[in-house]
């Protein structure tokens, strides 16, 4: 089968992934091993893909030391009660099965003397379930694993929309970010593993790196795209309305991170004035009160931590943060003697966000998987993102021998290239990068730390506006710039889904506040807002979070 009136190229498969980093390279590669055809489709090389590409210090939490899956998903759900407890419990109760296969695959997972290294996680014991990890070449590794088993990876290769046949998926459109190839590819089923949704939210500190993204952590430049292409192809977005908060003011010398890991030794926080502050604010509302009372900046110190600690800690940054520690050296910065500003702002990393899904990772669109921080679990990081693929790798061939062959809507293959290509051939238009920067300013300013119906409605005002006036007008000098181009419709889309569902809640919650909702509302404590698309319109709605089934609920050796 062809279409080439409308394809560069055309591909059939089986399975699709949409990313290569450390939840689609394990979802990949398992998959093919039951025999499945594979494809893999990055922006980049999945070499050096995703969240943890320059590196990862440690992953967890396992079912260890006496802590078991159970005791997990009521340690999450203490902090979100609109989380799904069984998305929870399947992953962590496969967590020790993931990492013998994630070894079984060839990549580290043990210290430099050849043994786990166990550190604790915060449950309130002494258990040591998180595992401290070199992963400096764990995405290589992952990468090879992926070519090793034959899957039919695309390179420097954007997913433009998914392709649908009627309620199932049946593919997906893409371009080459360096070709503009534009490829038709067909599958019985889409695995979606793209990452957080990203850069609405400025990511720096100055605003002269307004047109910038975060490079040293892991790289903040997710755009949302996993998010995106599975809303507008029907399938449910559930807690667009949450961040995370960022309370590390001095981003440019010293991330903040896992200061708090490792042998569970906390740092102290210090007013202007130096002196120590006897509660540490826990969320925003804590810090409002103590600006109010004069006694910002606040800094948080690890000047009191002993010397094989910090030797701990610099470890991290090594591991993790190479970038930062060399900025750090070259500002002077010593994080044993100088303190670090703690300023509480909205954070370009959204939290608890995500396609909704069910334990097995399905999303409500048939043939839709979503896994890592593209999926509604909580955001449980690097390690939930390789156990869901290992997860999702490992079951989907049952559901793509029984699937049968989708059919392909050439009036959607149509449409999608139509809207794929329309920035090259825009002249004097708008630079992608200003429209995004545009929509992070409207984020911050009407949807950041303290939030309001007015001001929420005044920013999905301006959006819309945005939206009429420059999005149509976008320009790609090249097919890199037409990556950016698609990029932005996906982050404006997601935006405008962060404020609506924003206005939706009604209340202050953890780092979620409304300051004219100031209380906690206890009858939302079970209900989460999802949005999708029905007939090309956007639809809100409230929902009960499903129990936790009672196989899972019973309490296990």
């Amino acid at each position: 089968m062809a279409f080439p009136k409308m394809a560069d190229k055309v591909v059939e498969t089986d399975v699709l992934v949409m990313g290569g980093g450390v939840g689609g390279c394990p979802a990949a590669a398992k998959a093919a091993e039951h025999g499945l055809n594979v494809t893999l489709v990055e922006k980049s090389k999945p070499e050096r893909a995703g969240n943890c590409a320059p590196g990862m210090d440690e992953i967890g939490p396992f079912t260890r030391d006496g802590v078991t899956a159970l005791d997990l998903v009521k340690h999450d759900k203490e902090g979100g009660q609109y989380l799904d407890p069984n998305v929870l419990y399947k992953i962590y109760d496969s967590s020790l099965w993931a990492l013998e296969e994630l070894e079984r695959f060839g990549v580290t997972m043990r210290w430099d003397d050849g043994e786990y290294y166990w550190i604790p996680w915060f449950l309130g014991n002494d258990a040591k379930n998180w595992l401290r990890v070199h992963w400096l070449n764990a995405k290589p590794e992952m990468a090879a694993a992926v070519r090793k088993r034959g899957v039919n990876v695309l390179e420097r290769t954007m997913v433009v929309d998914l392709l649908t046949d009627k309620d199932r998926v049946a593919g997906a459109t893409t371009v080459n970010t360096r070709t503009g190839e534009f490829t038709v590819i067909k599958a019985k089923a889409v695995v979606i593993a793209a990452g957080k949704f990203l850069r609405h939210y400025d990511p720096v500190t100055p605003v002269t790196w307004k047109y910038k993204m975060a490079y040293e952590f892991f790289p903040e430049a997710s755009s949302g795209d996993g998010h995106a292409v599975a809303y507008r192809a029907g399938a449910d977005l559930t807690g667009m309305e949450m961040i995370r908060t960022s309370d590390v003011r001095d981003a440019l010398v010293m991330r903040g991170g896992n200061f708090a890991h490792n042998d569970g030794i906390f740092g102290k926080v210090f007013t202007w004035k130096g002196e120590e502050v006897s509660r540490a604010p826990g969320g925003p509302l804590d810090y409002l009160e103590l600006a109010r009372k004069g006694m910002e900046p606040l800094y948080l110190s690890l000047e009191h931590l002993p010397d094989d600690f910090q030797k701990r800690i610099e470890a991290h940054y090594v591991d993790e943060r190479f970038l930062g520690l060399k900025i750090a050296e070259e500002r002077g910065f010593n994080p044993r003697t100088h303190r670090y500003q703690k300023r509480f702002t909205p954070s370009n990393r959204n939290h608890a966000t995500g396609i909704d899904v069910d334990e097995n990772l399905k999303g409500s669109l048939q043939g839709v998987y979503a896994i890592g921080d593209c999926a509604y679990s909580g955001g449980i990081g690097c390690a939930g993102a390789a156990i869901a693929g290992l997860v999702v790798g490992d079951n989907i061939h049952r559901y793509v021998s029984a699937a049968g062959e989708p059919a392909l809507d050439e009036a959607q293959l149509e449409s999608q290239k139509r809207i794929a290509l329309a920035p090259l051939a825009v002249k004097d238009g708008t630079e992608p990068m200003e429209l995004e920067c545009a929509i992070r300013f409207i984020c911050g300013e009407y949807a950041g730390m303290f939030r309001s119906e007015g001001r929420l409605r005044e920013g999905l005002n301006r959006l819309g506006s945005l939206r009429r006036e420059f999005l149509p007008g976008l320009m790609a000098k090249n097919p890199h710039y037409l990556m950016r181009c698609l990029e932005v419709r996906n982050i404006m889309d997601m935006a405008e889904l962060h404020l609506q569902a924003s206005l939706a809640r009604k209340e202050t919650r953890g780092e979620y506040v409304r300051l004219d909702c100031p209380e906690r509302d206890p009858s939302l404590d079970t209900r989460r807002i999802c949005q999708r698309t029905e007939k090309g319109k956007a639809v809100l709605e409230s929902r009960e979070v499903p129990e936790l089934k009672p196989e899972y609920a019973r309490e296990k050796k």
